[in-house]
């Protein structure tokens, strides 16, 4: 029987529920963000070796977009990361701890680890407000490019540790 009221044939899965569907749409936007940055991170680096081994000078912008495009890419991954659960983790004292003392130690430190990382986000959004309009040297990019990919990497994750509680709950 599903929450619905109606049976599932044996061997088929229940219908999906709304969160479900919901993180599957945001893991493929992730992913998708992913791609397209790691694909145009790679044209830039392979036209700036290009430019410089071909016809010795080399493309100085590149840098600049390439290191914004990066950090992107790792608050992208980080936070695909934190949907999917497969953070890196240390399980050296949880696999010791009987399940009732294990649930109450992982509700401490997703707790804690969300609030913290909440925290750090709010701090980031006041860095954004206070440097967020200085620009780079050579396009002029603002440096809110990069700060605003920290602050999602921290909110996503403090999001991503909060669902998974409410998960297990």
């Amino acid at each position: 029987m599903t929450s619905l009221g109606m049976s599932v044939p044996p061997g088929s899965s229940p219908p999906p529920t709304l969160v479900s569907r919901l993180s599957r749409a945001v893991q493929w936007i992730l992913e998708t963000a992913a791609m397209i940055l790691m694909g145009a991170m790679a044209i830039l680096v392979f036209a700036n070796a290009f430019s410089r081994y071909t016809f010795s000078r080399p493309l100085p912008w590149t840098e600049e977009v390439v290191s914004n495009i990066l950090v992107w890419l790792v608050a992208v991954g980080v936070v695909l990361a934190g949907i999917r659960q497969i953070l890196i983790c240390c399980d050296i004292l949880s696999v010791r701890l009987k399940a009732p003392t294990l649930r109450l130690v992982t509700i401490f430190c997703t707790v804690v680890g969300a609030v913290v990382l909440a925290y750090c986000a709010w701090l980031t959004w006041q860095y954004l407000d206070l440097f967020g309009g200085d620009r780079s040297s050579i396009l002029r990019l603002p440096k809110s490019i990069m700060i605003s990919a920290i602050f999602f990497a921290l909110a996503g994750l403090s999001a991503t540790l909060l669902i998974s509680l409410f998960r297990r709950g």
